[in-house]
């Protein structure tokens, strides 16, 4: 081959490495759908248990509520509140909500009672829900309002898209975003005003609260934050003592607190949870408005409330402990934790968002981790070899009869749906197994009083009939992204099987933000490292050197640039080494992670 031939070559396979690239920067896939039925064809007339009936008919509509003086909140535009205070100089939103769209219906309303300029916005914690709206919040991007969180809410964002494919699904589940029609309610809230598919980054906090209590000016009025871990370690509350309104995020609202999130979540402790709500109770407000459900008025009401909120997570959390020490399985503990009468009929303790059962394995495993201390639980099977062993020992047949019968014992639906899920995780296209699977599943939901978890077996179904389009367009996340945070998420991406023997070092070095990054392949392992764009380097010391710059990688990675013309034409990506190499390591990189 020629010396010109060998250029074309080498130029033809560096195109169809940046090729692989755009497939690698999807983060999510699409599963087929099934378009000759509907989701009304497969979840349509499951019924709705009587009590989470009630709890839809008491749902709030869309509506912006006076608080008091210079305080009001907006309800029912989303899953959370957004709240405005009226200072002197000008407005301070807290929370925006998960929705673009909801966040312009409330500024509508805001601006009916107040032409002020939004000066600040806070950011409670780091839940979407909770930061999503925030552009539109921002009327004027020359003279942005400062942005307050707490200091640590960026990592904590960074940490959830570490597992963003796990997390979205969780979401979509939990709070049965595809659900349409047949969604009742989300606990706390209508609906998520999302499909979790629009990714996203709000504008960063720039205002970092770094104390457990930090007392400043905003707007002319003095403005308190309190740190009150509980949903979140993030979690600020915000106190304005002249006002005596106490904001206390999502550290209580008007159902059983999640201390643990089916959708897939760390244990929250429940211990610091109840000692923010103690230090928020000992402020005694006038008012409480939180960023899920309605305000609450009245210094001794309030008070009150707080208390049964304190009692109810602190008995799960002892009540629990109490059993582990009993020596007592994760599950025979969830089984057994149920609050007292007492508590159980306070109005702020129904069980529409969390639930003792799974709050309960979240203090087992806060304290103990995954083992429940029985041995055979040491080096379990899978869900597939038992049931694999089960069919062999006594039959498919034999199993689905069995299934079939339980699905007749109003008791028996969960034995129903593991029988059934047995031969259906081997075989989906055992019509049969499907059958029964998605029977059981519907039959719990109508049975469920826990909206989250209705939401859950509901999706299921729905997957399992391939109606959920899991496509995403990670764009906006991939602009709005630090380098480092780029460059961090490619370690999850290592196919180790394949890399056994690899042993490479590429260095990525970006002009314009003065950033380099070092990415060393050993041990099957990816140590991603960012070193000084001065560090000395010859060639010796990497087998790839790529220089550019942030925003020309990440068009590329947007696939608003096109490699061809930022490698052959513009000559703003230059490429030290073999492509051969480049190619070989991204051969190493999961296309779907």
């Amino acid at each position: 081959m020629d010396r010109t031939s060998a250029k074309r070559e080498e130029r033809r396979i560096w195109l169809a490495v940046l090729a692989f690239i755009f497939v690698t920067s999807a983060w999510f896939y699409l599963v087929p759908t099934a378009p000759d039925i509907t989701v009304d064809d497969v979840i349509g007339g499951v019924p709705v248990a009587s009590d989470l009936a009630r709890h839809k008919r008491l749902m709030y509509r869309p509506q912006l509520i006076r608080v008091t003086e210079s305080v009001y909140v907006a309800v029912g535009f989303a899953i959370s509140n957004t709240i405005a205070i009226e200072g002197k100089t000008g407005l301070i939103i807290v929370d925006t909500t998960e929705s673009l769209e909801a966040a312009a219906e409330i500024l509508t309303e805001i601006r009916r009672v107040t032409k002020k300029p939004i000066r600040a916005i806070v950011y409670t914690h780091n839940h979407a829900d909770h930061i999503q709206g925030t552009r539109s919040f921002i009327e004027t991007p020359d003279d942005p309002p400062d942005i307050f969180a707490f200091h640590t809410l960026m990592e904590l964002n960074h940490r959830t898209r570490v597992v963003a494919k796990r997390s979205a699904r969780g979401a979509v589940y939990q709070f049965g975003v595809r659900l349409q029609g047949q969604l009742v309610d989300v606990g706390i809230g209508p609906r998520l005003r999302t499909n979790v598919t629009n990714a996203h980054l709000p504008p960063p906090p720039n205002k970092l609260i770094y104390k457990d209590k930090e007392s400043m000016e905003i707007v002319g009025l003095n403005v308190t934050f309190l740190h009150v871990p509980g949903e979140t370690p993030d979690q600020i509350a915000v106190w304005i003592p002249d006002l005596r309104v106490l904001l206390p995020a999502d550290d209580i609202y008007e159902t059983f607190p999640n201390l643990y999130a089916i959708r897939g979540t760390p244990p929250r402790s429940s211990l610091e949870w109840l000692e923010s709500i103690r230090r928020m109770r000992d402020i005694r407000p006038e008012y409480l408005v939180p960023s899920h459900t309605l305000p609450v008025k009245g210094e001794a009401e309030i008070y009150d409330l707080f208390t049964v909120y304190m009692h109810a997570i602190q008995y799960v959390h002892d009540q629990s402990v109490r059993l582990i020490n009993q020596g007592l399985h994760m599950d025979e503990i969830a089984k057994r934790i149920q609050l007292p009468p007492s508590l159980a009929s306070h109005p702020y303790l129904q069980q529409f968002y969390g639930k003792t059962s799974w709050s309960a394995k979240s203090v087992y495993e806060s304290y103990l981790g995954w083992f429940s201390g029985d041995p055979t639980e040491l080096r379990p099977l899978t869900p597939k070899e038992r049931g694999s062993k089960l069919i062999e020992m006594i039959g498919r047949k034999e199993l689905l009869a069995e299934a079939r019968r339980a699905l007749e014992e109003e008791e028996e639906t969960q034995w129903a749906l593991e029988l059934s899920s047995y031969v259906y995780r081997l075989n989906e296209d055992d019509v049969e197994a499907k059958e029964l699977t998605m029977r059981a599943l519907k039959a719990l939901a109508a049975a469920e009083t826990n909206p989250l978890a209705r939401n859950y077996y509901l999706t299921a179904v729905l997957d399992h009939h391939h109606l959920l389009d899991w496509r995403i367009n990670p764009d906006e996340v991939i602009r709005g992204s630090e380098m480092s945070s780029l460059f961090d998420l490619m370690r999850y991406r290592l196919k180790a099987e394949v890399a056994a023997d690899a042993n490479l070092t590429l260095v990525f070095n970006f002009t314009d933000v003065r950033e380099c990054f070092r990415l060393t392949l050993q041990h099957s392992v990816l140590d991603v490292e960012e070193i000084s764009t001065d560090l000395p380097m010859t060639s010796s010391d990497y087998d790839v050197r790529l220089t550019t710059s942030s925003q020309v990688w990440k068009g590329i990675l947007t696939k608003e640039l096109s490699p061809l013309s930022a490698y052959l034409w513009h000559r703003n990506l230059q490429v030290e080494g073999s492509v051969f190499v480049l190619r070989r390591f991204l051969s190493y990189m999961d296309r779907e992670l």
